[in-house]
């Protein structure tokens, strides 16, 4: 294994002379055969090992114990190690999480943490270079969930040999062209010792399922269906590259403006102008010339540029942008991150606002179109309070989509969102699920907790709302019961009180706006 890694490595190009390889050891099967591996292609070259293991402050004595393993293996191997101890629970609830996604988050921040510490030790020309342990097994699972989730070809590609994030610290996975049973074999044959993880067999956790459930499955129809995923994940990624390259080419021949403004250049400003942060326009007779696969990647890479960052930038936001090249000029449409795009003539533009002008200009665009009733049954939000999942739901008919997060509540008034287009519900008061849909004849608000009733077509009367307006409203509903009115007021009967211990946060995200 040792040379077969030593290979992968050289292919990727992934650690060279006089680097530092910072390895993350949780204790289990797969770093520790990454530390053994990377501890010999050390001596081989001629590279700086260490080692950082993150406490996640989840699993009590049973984790503490896996710390002390990791430390007591390095210190056998002369390898340096770090301890890193975070809290997974209270960052959870701090930021509204899953313990899985949290858990992801605070390992990657110590990770680079770590790297950015380990930078002096670096010699000459090295640099500092995270191991991950994946494997071909990971690399599957990735690939599984990606795809029932929704993805395009970017998901199905797998976990990348070598990634760098935004803010520089690069990660590799020397192991990413071996199996689980070839690590197993290795321990076994080193008679290396290791930690089991009892989460690893929780089957609350999605990737844990498709892991005991799903693959095992897959296998058994075919032996090789790992290794034949792996190698079509490869192959997408040589297609990619391919993709990427055409794109760079397209992107720059449809290009017509690109300008940024700083928060020194706002303060010049007149305060009844709306300052735009970054404007990224396009050439619409370009587009239309691009076949349909790469022009998609290049609206994407628009979308992103504009908003600095690729996070919750969905198909349906692509193809609400795509759209906007057949309809009249002044057509404009908001998207996340503040990010309004719209056509101008010959020209599409995204632009994203400074926050404070995005949410005061109330002059969007309707979206176009009665949309089709789309339904949140019970069992969807069962499953999001189960896997801590974020579930997207598009709308038939309709530009934007919902998002869902499940979470517990504290009771502390005071986090209860203000946002217009983000409210919170109380989760047994919604569980049986609900409708997203335009407004019909005798739809009504719950106004207060005696079970006063307001119709809706009264609340649109006093709030002067154009009849037009009024159809293009969506909102939530349990049989003609309004929950919520989009962009407006909510209904009391599913409100979060003193009472509520689990919340569903509920966000709308691009279409129109009505100031409802």
């Amino acid at each position: 294994m040792v040379e077969r890694v030593r290979a992968y490595v050289e292919q990727w190009n992934m650690i060279g002379q006089g680097d530092v390889v910072l390895a993350g050891v949780s204790g289990g099967a797969d770093s520790v055969c990454l530390c053994l591996v990377l501890r010999e292609l050390s001596k081989r070259m001629h590279f700086t090992l260490r080692v950082v293991h993150v406490e996640h402050g989840i699993r009590g004595e049973e984790s503490l114990t896996d710390a002390a393993f990791v430390e007591q293996l390095c210190e056998g191997l002369s390898i340096p190690f770090a301890l890193r101890e975070v809290d997974v629970p209270a960052a959870a609830k701090t930021l509204h999480m899953s313990e899985e996604e949290a858990a992801r988050k605070l390992r990657y921040e110590a990770f680079a943490d770590e790297a950015k510490e380990a930078g002096c030790f670096c010699e000459g020309e090295g640099r500092v270079r995270v191991a991950l342990a994946h494997h071909m097994e990971d690399n599957a699972e990735t690939m599984l969930f990606s795809l029932v989730r929704g993805t395009g070809l970017d998901g199905l590609c797998g976990m990348a040999p070598v990634r760098e994030d935004p803010d520089g610290c690069v990660y590799i996975r020397p192991l990413l062209a071996e199996s689980r049973s070839a690590i197993e074999d290795f321990l076994a044959a080193w008679r290396q010792d290791y930690c089991q993880d009892s989460t690893n067999l929780e089957l609350d956790y999605s990737r844990n399922r498709i892991r005991h459930k799903v693959l095992p499955e897959l296998t058994a129809v075919n032996a090789q269906a790992v290794s034949h995923m792996n190698q079509t994940a490869e192959r997408l990624r040589e297609l990619r590259e391919y993709l990427e390259g055409e794109t760079d080419r397209a992107y720059e021949k449809a290009l017509c403006r690109r300008t940024e403004m700083c928060q020194d250049d706002r303060a010049d400003l007149q305060e009844q102008t709306k300052p735009v942060k970054k404007e990224v326009c396009l050439q619409i007779f370009v587009l239309k010339d691009i076949p349909s696969a790469i022009r998609q990647r290049v609206l994407h890479r628009a979308i992103a540029e504009t908003a600095g960052a690729r996070k919750d930038i969905a198909a349906v936001h692509i193809q609400a942008v795509e759209n906007l090249m057949d309809v009249q000029s002044g057509k404009r449409i908001r998207l996340p991150y503040d990010v309004v795009a719209g056509r101008e003539y010959d020209t599409l533009y995204l632009r994203r606002m400074y926050h404070a002008d995005a949410v005061a200009d109330n002059t969007w665009e309707a979206s176009g179109g009665m949309m089709r009733e789309t339904a949140v049954t019970e069992a969807e939000l069962a499953g999001c309070m189960r896997q801590g999942d974020v579930r997207h739901i598009p709308l038939e008919g309709k530009t934007g989509f919902f998002t869902l997060r499940v979470f517990s509540y504290e009771g502390n008034p005071a986090e209860i969102s203000s946002k217009m287009y983000t409210k919170w519900f109380d989760y047994d008061k919604i569980k049986d699920g609900f409708l997203i849909r335009n407004c019909k004849s005798g739809d009504y608000f719950i106004m207060d907790e005696t079970g006063h009733r307001k119709k809706l077509e009264r609340y649109f009367i006093d709030r002067k709302l154009p009849a037009a307006e009024r159809k293009e409203a969506l909102l939530l509903a349990q049989g003609s019961e309004v929950l919520w009115l989009v962009g407006g007021r909510m209904g009391r009967s599913a409100m979060v009180t003193a009472d509520t211990r689990r919340i569903v946060e509920i966000t709308y995200q691009g279409g129109s706006d009505n100031g409802l």
